[in-house]
């Protein structure tokens, strides 16, 4: 799912071999002599990705219930040394809203609730009128509730953070609507606070202990929890970045994630936890076979692919893709169902995000040959060879030639130029800003960027040029007048 797509934490979300290769053997699944399998290739690729890309985290394929691949790179926790292992228990973002979608579907097929019901029916002292009286269940489930994002109100919180799903309530409850229930998508972790709170109010036992009864027990997920991040729970993968104000060093991101997961996100679990949970629930043993196959689909076209009931479909040249990504601060991971070919695959990473990208982009590839987000991807990946090689006007050259409709990712380049300056090699890392610069005119982001890259490589006069350039952009942004104002 393209949850990840455009910058290091993302709201919304992505080598070698021939598109002949890819398209018989992710499609048909035949085997020709000497071709190594899917396993094997996704093995040698994300070996490959902790040296190109410092890959950290654990990936799993599985036909069925048969395991092909399942391997763990890097390190859970810097300063111990600890590594990744099978395992580890990584944060999981915004994955477990398709525990809590399921939950809700249970509670539909109980006869508990409806999808139809209002906010208010369960929740009558619920804050926002407007919801309370107009979004209902199914609006919540698909982000088209119109109820909003707690996360800047999170992040200016002057006091305790949240420990129970009400207390999120006084961060976004009283928010006006971003738009009437039902008109459109905005993706809203707050409305699957609500969520939580309705499975709260219609069993009478918190959000917590209700997950863990009718998802996690169900599904044997025995190393899957909402433990807080102040609990000493062995095994648990700690989330970085690069820092980018001191190349060369990680920064423990660990702060930035919220005290405990919700119902919106953040339980921690395992690749073979989420194999089990997709076995669980293509088996029909979290819901009826009628139930699954609602949740199992995607209903309205968004951004990300066709949102449901908490899941996310893709089509990849006809191969159905289902499942759900998470991203935040030091955390990139994936659940993808690839239902018609009963294939699974679990990406799960504590690193920055340019690994889980690459390993996406592979997946999609490897299962169902090329497409264009993929193309896209391995364009961006050209370019940023070739600027890194011969620099960034041969990169920005080829990129005008060419004329096949493909794009570069702007984040991507991003990324990899401070990945460069992160490895003391600021000159291709500033090449790698130059060029996004060049192929994105427009973006001033880019130029913002190209700023902050020069001025950590040490380079002040061209990093204040840079700076009023971008103010000639955006006037008055205090940021960039904070950078100047420090390197004048």
């Amino acid at each position: 799912m393209p949850l990840l797509r455009t910058s290091r934490r993302g709201a919304l979300a992505f080598g070698a071999g021939s598109a002949a290769t890819f398209a018989l053997a992710g499609c048909t699944g035949m085997r020709t002599p000497g071709m190594r399998s899917q396993g094997e290739r996704l093995a040698h690729h994300s070996r490959r990705l902790v040296q190109t890309h410092d890959l950290s985290g654990s990936v799993l394929l599985a036909r069925g219930e048969d395991v092909e691949f399942s391997e763990s790179f890097g390190l859970a926790n810097r300063s111990s040394g600890q590594r990744n292992t099978i395992e580890t228990k990584f944060n999981l973002a915004s994955i477990p809203k398709m525990f809590t979608a399921t939950c809700i579907l249970q509670l539909v097929e109980a006869g508990a609730i409806s999808l139809d019901d209002t906010v208010g029916m369960h929740l009558p002292h619920y804050p926002g009128r407007d919801a309370a009286e107009r979004a209902t269940i199914a609006h919540l489930l698909m982000h088209r509730s119109g109820i909003g994002n707690y996360w800047q109100a999170l992040a200016e919180l002057d006091g305790p953070h949240p420990e129970s799903h009400r207390d999120y309530l006084p961060l976004f409850a009283n928010i006006p609507l971003e738009h009437e229930p039902g008109s459109a998508f905005s993706y809203s972790n707050g409305g699957y606070v609500v969520l939580g709170l309705i499975i709260e109010a219609v069993t009478g036992k918190s959000y917590y202990e209700h997950v863990q009864r009718a998802v996690f027990d169900t599904a044997a997920m025995t190393r899957t929890g909402n433990w807080r991040q102040s609990e000493p729970i062995p095994d648990r993968a700690r989330p970085y970045m690069r820092s980018e104000e001191k190349p060369g060093q990680w920064e423990d991101c660990s702060a930035r994630l919220e005290p405990r997961g919700s119902a919106g996100g953040g339980a921690y679990s395992t690749v073979g936890d989420l194999h089990r949970f997709a076995l669980a629930l293509t088996r029909n043993r979290l819901l009826s076979p009628e139930m699954t196959k609602a949740f199992l689909q995607g209903r309205l076209d968004t951004p990300v692919g066709k949102y449901g009931y908490g899941i996310i479909e893709q089509d990849l040249n006809g191969t159905r893709l289902l499942g759900h990504s998470g991203g935040h601060y030091g955390v990139a991971c994936e659940l993808m169902i690839f239902p018609d070919l009963d294939t699974t695959c679990v990406v799960l990473t504590n690193g920055d995000v340019d690994g889980y990208w690459d390993t996406e982009a592979f997946v999609h590839e490897l299962i169902a040959g090329p497409t264009k987000e993929t193309r896209n991807y391995r364009f961006t990946q050209d370019l940023i060879d070739l600027a890194a090689n011969k620099g960034p006007e041969a990169g920005a050259a080829f990129a005008q030639a060419q004329n096949d409709g493909r794009t570069a990712r702007e984040g991507v380049i991003d990324l990899a130029g401070f990945k460069h300056i992160h490895r003391s090699q600021g000159s291709v890392g500033i090449n790698l800003l130059q060029l996004n610069r060049m192929v994105h005119p427009g973006s001033d982001y880019a130029v913002y960027r190209l700023a902050e890259g020069l001025r950590v490589t040490g380079q002040s006069a061209s990093a204040l040029e840079m700076y009023r350039d971008y103010l000639e952009r955006v006037p008055g942004d205090t940021d960039a007048l904070a950078r100047i104002e420090e390197l004048s």
